[in-house]
């Protein structure tokens, strides 16, 4: 093989890997957008998808984040983001939920409370997709902390994907100082949702 065509083609390989390795950096850094990451008050609270190990060591790091809140079911992904919490020296909730997002209010009271305290700020909160349960517990903060109207907080809602800007029932159910109703889903509450008790009672 000629030396042109020899030196030609190793230069091609190279800015191949190049490419590869430069396009991976930049998958992890945007992912922190892919998955719905969002300032929803600075330092105070973000919201997310969920992030793999490197991207929310870099959203700690980069924002300060004291306290991490995971709506995800236990599991191995779960188990891994404590671990590097601990590692990171911040702390870690598990408060998980179906997917739907209809949590308990103790849940998102705890949510509040974490927010309201200044040793525990910045918070991140994450589901899987950053949508359902991130969205509804983005929404009760929207109304109870920032008093934003019920308008405003479906069109942030609608933003994030979350059914087309309606507010579920169930959040709106929580709130203390109810604004007008017009814009807000009837709470349903789904078999998979309901006390063990309750779900005997209903077959």
């Amino acid at each position: 093989m000629p030396i042109p065509l020899r030196l030609t083609i190793a230069v091609v390989v190279v800015s191949a890997v190049a490419t590869v390795l430069w396009m991976t950096r930049e998958d992890q850094r945007n992912r922190l957008v892919w998955d719905h990451f969002d300032v929803v008050k600075p330092n105070i609270l973000y919201r997310s998808g969920q992030l793999n190990l490197d991207q929310l060591e870099a959203a700690v790091r980069t924002y300060g984040i004291r306290t991490v809140i995971s709506f995800q079911f236990p599991g191995p992904a779960v188990a891994r983001e404590r671990a590097l919490a601990k590692k990171l020296g911040i702390d870690f909730i598990n408060l998980p939920m179906p997917g739907d997002g209809f949590g308990r209010e103790e849940q998102f009271r705890e949510v509040l409370a974490a927010t309201d305290d200044p040793e525990r700020r910045p918070v991140l909160i994450h589901c899987a997709r950053g949508t359902c349960r991130t969205g509804a517990a983005v929404a009760l903060y929207r109304l109870e902390r920032d008093g934003w109207t019920l308008e405003d907080v479906a069109a942030e809602m609608a933003r994030q994907t979350y059914r087309h800007g309606w507010l579920p029932g169930y959040v709106y159910g929580m709130v203390q100082e109810k604004p007008c109703a017009e814009l807000c889903e009837p709470p349903i509450a789904r078999d998979h949702n309901l006390p063990i008790a309750e779900k005997a009672d209903a077959r």
